[in-house]
């Protein structure tokens, strides 16, 4: 891969996980501000905080991500522990929406309630795929055409797949910058570049 090729490919991965950051960031906040506003923080924090805790993991992680960028830019971590770190920060969010989706139920098998009642299918990945990507999709695409979507689910969608493609962008410069070559987290797996 030739030095402008590596550069533009480094400085769009940034921009991306600018994004998601800052889509973690606003989804979080304005949760969080509404609490605030209505005076349920302290309801929350004491019962809700269990079943709903996206906000208070949404705002640090994506403000962490924020910071890890800076040390990045500013060479305080090298290139290869930073797209590392990268890769698992995504890899997270990635394994967390689908636990949320899955597993968690929505949260509520965090506190052992029961869901209300509705017509959603959490019955595997394929189920939350068609529910919460494919669906949303639909439904933004007939916002467009006058009914009501959600700007909150667009903002998942988008985050998702961000997050699929950072993981792949992260994994290319992993493999082909000279300068990730080095150091970075051993965790026995490697994506060695090719032989010259």
């Amino acid at each position: 891969m030739n030095a402008r090729t590596l550069r533009a490919l480094q400085f769009a991965t940034v921009q991306l996980v600018g994004i998601v950051a800052v889509i973690h960031i606003v989804v979080g906040l304005e949760v969080l501000v509404s609490l605030v506003a209505n005076g349920l923080v302290g309801q929350y924090l004491g019962e809700y905080a269990a079943q709903r805790p996206r906000p208070l993991l949404f705002v640090p992680s994506g403000l962490a991500i924020l910071v890890g960028l800076g040390l990045a830019g500013r060479g305080t971590i090298n290139r290869r522990t930073a797209y590392q770190l990268g890769i698992l920060a995504m890899g997270a969010y990635l394994l967390g929406w689908v636990g949320w989706h899955t597993v968690l139920n929505h949260g509520f098998a965090l506190t052992g309630e029961v869901p209300p009642t509705s017509n959603h299918d959490a019955g595997g990945v394929v189920a939350v795929v068609l529910a919460h990507i494919i669906d949303p999709i639909a439904e933004t695409l007939r916002s467009a055409a006058g009914e009501q979507g959600s700007v909150r689910t667009l903002f998942g969608v988008v985050a998702v797949g961000l997050e699929l493609l950072v993981v792949g962008l992260l994994a290319v410069l992993l493999r082909y910058d000279p300068d990730a070559q080095d150091a970075g987290i051993n965790f026995g797996l490697t994506l060695s570049p090719p032989e010259r």
